[in-house]
């Protein structure tokens, strides 16, 4: 049997599905993002942050069900994801250049304020943003965030890792390590697909991508948030760890998310670090709900 090809971008989520525009987003600091729109034009915007090494294919449950609930939906693949551009200056995947891109992205937009649905290190990100312009994010929604775990090893020999020259980074990343990686994530629920692995492989083909994310890995602050920081942050905030997540192990959950005024704490049992995929039917529901709320 042939080897397995890495599916070309056009075969990409959102592939075969009219009713979600993809669009190339330039923003102030000439960074281009790829964006996944969808929902009625008027609807109430929510932006959704992937978390790292993958895409807005994270959303792909999430997206549709939210655009049927009238929301403006917007999905983006972060800078040095998916098939956004991945600059390489020094420092273009610190916390603060990340967070200020968020900003960029809502001008870019033309939103003045959206509330945002984030995983993983997109967690990190958007409570960062949301700490420097909480005028521009009235709701927060975190999944597996990092700074609310511990965080597996990798990032601390990160720095180390040579930047490797040509093709080589995507030669080395077989579907084979991607398929590992899907099986560490998910939790004791629901289960991935021969596809979602194709889709999560695939960005690899661009060497850029490749080098960005070890670039991330080493630039990004994925240390766990200061408990006196979090006390002075007052935007409403739903904090949600599966609790066989191995990847942000929650040790630090409870006690961070008790320091925050306007938050809360939800667990889903044997869910792991990426429940939007194990379980979506119950985390669109419980999204749903906490983005019509009204008051703390």
């Amino acid at each position: 049997m042939a080897p397995r090809q890495r599916l070309l971008p056009a075969e990409w989520y959102p592939a075969g599905h009219p009713d979600i525009m993809v669009s190339r987003v330039a923003l102030s600091d000439d960074v281009t993002l790829r964006v996944l729109a969808a929902g009625p034009m008027d609807g109430p915007p929510v932006l959704l942050l992937h978390g790292w090494a993958i895409s807005a294919y994270l959303w792909r449950h999430t997206i549709p069900a939210l655009a049927a609930e009238g929301f403006r939906v917007f999905a983006v693949d972060l800078p040095g994801c998916g098939l956004s551009d991945a600059p390489t200056a020094p420092g273009s995947y610190s916390l603060d250049a990340m967070a200020t891109r968020v900003g960029l992205l809502l001008d870019a937009l033309g939103l003045d304020a959206a509330p945002i649905a984030a995983q993983s290190m997109g967690g990190r990100l958007a409570l960062e943003f949301a700490r420097r312009s909480p005028h521009r994010v009235p709701r927060l929604a975190l999944y597996g965030p990092a700074g609310f775990g511990d965080i597996a090893p990798a990032t601390a020999f990160a720095q180390f890792i040579p930047r490797l020259p040509g093709a080589l980074p995507s030669l080395l990343v077989t579907r084979e390590m991607v398929d590992f990686i899907q099986r560490r994530v998910h939790g004791k629920l629901g289960w991935f697909t021969e596809r979602d692995t194709d889709e999560y492989w695939a960005p690899t083909q661009f060497p850029d991508v490749v080098r960005a994310q070890l670039q991330m890995l080493a630039e990004f602050d994925w240390t766990p948030h200061d408990e006196h920081a979090l006390s002075r942050f007052d935007t409403p905030t739903m904090v949600v760890f599966g609790t066989a997540d191995a990847t942000v192990r929650p040790v630090h959950a409870q006690r961070l998310v008790a320091a925050m005024p306007r938050a809360r704490l939800e667990w889903i049992e044997g869910g792991g670090h990426v429940v939007m995929e194990e379980v979506p039917e119950f985390v669109n529901r419980q999204l749903v709900r906490f983005l019509r709320e009204q008051g703390p």
